[in-house]
């Protein structure tokens, strides 16, 4: 019998660390996100299939603010109020008004997959996104931020 219950205490044991070691760490990855990120780097396919990399896009500061995932994405002098989530590998980044963002503001879609490069870069991506200024599509389009 005791055999038997330190074998159930064992399997019990086992089960839950493998159940906690598989879950993605939340509260890790809320920190590691929280603060301001300041874009370095832009980059997309144009509709001629050519690169196009933007090394000095213009002041653009996506700060995450809060547990209740409250941010703020800073384009020059003009503040754009959003809500976010996020997954272990994607971020919901949802905007109240996308359609005056100009072509290097993240926030043109909602669902970004991201990368932390180190604990100083993050890195955003998505296949695809529509600029309502010019009216097109634009590929492949990379976000490189730096936190502040």
């Amino acid at each position: 019998m005791n055999n038997l219950k330190m074998k159930s205490h064992f399997y019990w044991f086992l089960t839950h660390f493998i159940g906690f070691s598989c879950q993605p760490d939340y509260v890790t990855v809320s920190k590691k996100l929280e603060g301001s990120w300041r874009l370095e780097r832009f980059q997309y396919t144009d509709t001629n299939n050519q690169l196009i990399v933007n090394d000095a896009p213009p002041k653009i500061i996506l700060n995450f603010t809060d547990s209740k995932r409250n941010g703020n994405l800073s384009v020059g002098s003009v503040s754009y109020p959003f809500e976010y989530n996020f997954g272990p590998d994607q971020c919901n980044i949802d905007l109240q008004d996308e359609t005056t963002l100009p072509l290097e503001a993240i926030g043109k879609v909602q669902v970004y997959s991201y990368e932390f490069i180190d604990k100083k870069n993050i890195q955003f991506t998505i296949d695809k996104e529509y600029h309502y200024t010019t009216k097109r599509v634009i590929k492949n389009v990379e976000y490189f931020f730096s936190k502040q």
